[in-house]
């Protein structure tokens, strides 16, 4: 589990975990405050953590339904 939660995705992957047809989405909730990115040493590479990603994410089926 720890494996998982140490995990750094891309933000093209982050995308299409939470169902976006590209990156600039990501981007947008990086700038809304919903992801944190990270910048990996010695480069200018930015990743996101795999399990803030999953948190985000809405289960397919919930879409759509109202809130109570």
């Amino acid at each position: 589990m720890k494996e998982f939660e140490n995990r750094l995705i891309t933000f093209t992957q982050a995308a299409h975990i939470l169902g976006y047809k590209n990156y600039r989405s990501v981007l947008r909730l990086i700038k809304e405050g919903y992801l944190r990115e990270y910048e990996i040493p010695h480069t200018k590479r930015r990743r996101l953590a795999l399990a803030e990603v999953t948190k985000v994410a809405v289960p397919e089926e919930v879409v759509g339904l109202p809130l109570k």
